[in-house]
């Protein structure tokens, strides 16, 4: 005898209750603090942040419960990693690496000792002055343009780990490497040089001996990649960001 078949109820969509996100209510009642008595709605200026109590008619600032009652959500803007930065990490060490870019004074530098070239050899010819101007200028555009064709061997390398920040440029171009103790670096901002135009210096706040005093670190031609440093140095270095005076709006 064959068993009877089964039936079954074809499954049911089942509807989920609307999950309501429950924000915290924050409410503050206000007490004179000469009687104690409770103050009103009418006895407050939110505007000036003062009350005046309504019994024995003192004026008081309410500003401390004010604060208290005033939620400020800021949502921190999370940048992503630009094209022309790399991050290593080994062994509990951040390596950072830029490549190169053109600098404006490479460029500045060639068009200045061009023209230097041009009127030289007009005067060795037309005036015949002495050699010495063109070929100075010949030999500083041949360096300027040498510096250009292999701006992209540029790099600048920015080494992170629990003692100590350091910041190398390779080769050097007469750049000084700057290295720093890792717990004296205070915060890290952003400020518009003022030497290069379009361009950004990506600063430290140090603690010194004699006082904090301000370091740039390197700078960069865009402001995404000066933004995305700042980013990623604080976070290795556990420092919490904080508006700066000298930054960037």
């Amino acid at each position: 005898m064959k068993e009877p078949i089964k039936q079954y109820k074809p499954a049911e969509k089942l509807e989920l209750p609307k999950i309501k996100k429950a924000f915290p209510k924050v409410f503050k009642k206000v007490n004179c603090p000469s009687c104690a008595e409770a103050i009103t709605a009418d006895q407050i200026n939110l505007e000036n942040s003062a009350a005046k109590c309504g019994s024995c008619h003192v004026i008081f600032s309410i500003e401390e419960e004010m604060a208290a009652i005033k939620v400020k959500e800021e949502i921190k803007q999370e940048y992503f990693r630009p094209e022309g930065i790399n991050l290593f990490y080994y062994k509990g060490e951040m390596e950072i690496s830029l490549d190169g870019y053109v600098n404006q004074w490479d460029a500045a530098g060639l068009m200045l000792f061009l023209g230097a070239l041009g009127i030289g050899l007009l005067l060795y010819f037309d005036k015949n002055m002495s050699v010495l101007i063109p070929l100075i200028s010949l030999l500083g555009s041949l360096l300027f343009t040498f510096r250009l064709i292999n701006y992209k061997k540029n790099r600048i390398f920015i080494d992170i780990n629990d003692a100590s920040l350091s910041v190398k440029h390779r080769p050097n171009n007469l750049v000084k490497d700057v290295s720093f103790p890792a717990e004296d670096i205070d915060q890290v901002y952003i400020k518009q040089s003022a030497t290069q135009g379009g361009y950004f210096e990506l600063q430290a706040i140090i603690n010194g001996s004699q006082g904090q005093y301000h370091q740039k670190l390197l700078t960069v031609n865009t402001l995404t990649k000066a933004k995305y440093l700042e980013q990623e140095i604080e976070k290795y270095l556990g420092i919490e960001d904080r508006k700066v005076l000298e930054a960037i709006a």
